[in-house]
């Protein structure tokens, strides 16, 4: 029997009328409210932008702030960014400005830029990053946040320089410049995909870095040199798949704080890439990102994040002050 087209038409229309009733029926003449737990600790924040934290500085030596109005005293973050210490820049990405979702945690947030290369060569950033630290420890009281609970972040680049600020916590090592009476020392490092061991690369690598290549610059230059037992807990997360920064780094640096019983946590993401959101991959002919094959986004594995919340809590707030007598676990397998 041959059904007429006009009745298949109207079948049809039904059938989409009846879909679209089911589905509008969960959402017409609906009102919903947030669920409890949401963010309630910071309510409200001053940004501060441009701050010199080295008087007569170049353009590169500044930093933001961005700290709770509600509440003081609160612990202090410091963001150092990425770029292959030749680019980047504090005020971060469309996608991520900073971490600055740690502002809602009741942290306060610093973002520090650092002389770049070619302009500036080794050990010029790592001597900014201290002095940005010893600057605002120094400042503390102005701006309200307390100088005694100081955690750093940073991804790539920015995470080997917070590698170096944690390792070498404890010593004067890189400590040049103003407001010496203060340490550059912090209590907790969250390293996500930077270099530890620059011997490990070409070297022709470091040329513009250092304006020369020797073993002896490189040792001078690598995270792991300084790895101590006394140094700050340090998380570290990389990624299998990482096509800048090779996964070995991070087993390097780990492996050197096995040897010195430091404190740590390593997380592997199995696939994942250099970056947190998506992997990047240089393409070798345009010398641009667009040769994909990159990995995953370091945040696609879902323990990442809570991972970094639970380490800033633990260090910089619920157990400050009980740290040293905490031993990390190292957790590579996940």
């Amino acid at each position: 029997m041959t059904v007429s087209r006009p009745r298949t038409l109207i079948t049809i229309l039904v059938f989409f009328a009846l879909v679209f009733c089911n589905i509008s029926a969960g959402f017409g003449q609906t009102r919903t409210r947030t669920d409890s737990p949401y963010p309630s600790i910071s309510k409200s924040v001053s940004w501060f932008t441009d701050i010199p934290y080295v008087p007569d500085g170049s353009t590169e030596q500044k930093l933001d702030l961005y700290i709770p109005t509600n509440r003081k005293g609160e612990p202090l973050i410091v963001y150092v960014h990425g770029g292959g210490l030749a680019h980047g820049d504090k005020a971060g990405d469309s996608l991520n400005p900073n971490n600055l979702q740690l502002l809602w945690q009741g942290y306060a947030i610093a973002s520090i830029n650092y002389r770049l290369i070619p302009g500036a060569h080794w050990p010029a950033q790592i001597e900014d990053c201290k002095a940005a630290i010893r600057w605002l420890k120094a400042h503390a009281q102005d701006y309200g946040y307390n100088p005694n609970h100081v955690g750093v972040i940073g991804e790539s680049a920015g995470g080997y320089l917070v590698a170096l600020l944690g390792t070498t916590s404890g010593t004067k090592t890189f400590d040049v410049g103003e407001n010496l009476d203060y340490n550059s020392d912090v209590d907790c490092v969250v390293d996500l995909f930077g270099m530890s061991d620059l011997s490990r690369y070409p070297a022709e690598t470091w040329t513009t870095l250092f304006g020369s290549t020797t073993a002896d610059l490189e040792h001078a230059a690598s995270p792991i040199t300084y790895v101590h037992k006394c140094e700050p807990p340090m998380l570290i997360v990389h990624g299998t798949d990482d096509k800048l920064v090779p996964y070995e780094q991070a087993e390097l640096l780990a492996d050197a704080m096995d040897r010195t019983n430091a404190r740590y946590h390593f997380h592997t993401v199995v696939g994942g890439g250099h970056n947190p959101f998506f992997g990047l991959n240089v393409n070798s002919k345009t010398q641009k990102f667009d040769s994909g094959e990159g990995g995953i986004g370091l945040f696609e594995d879902r323990q990442v994040e809570p991972l970094i919340t639970s380490f800033l809590r633990r260090y910089l707030v619920s157990d400050h002050g009980d740290a040293a007598s905490k031993r990390m676990p190292r957790n590579s397998e996940n």
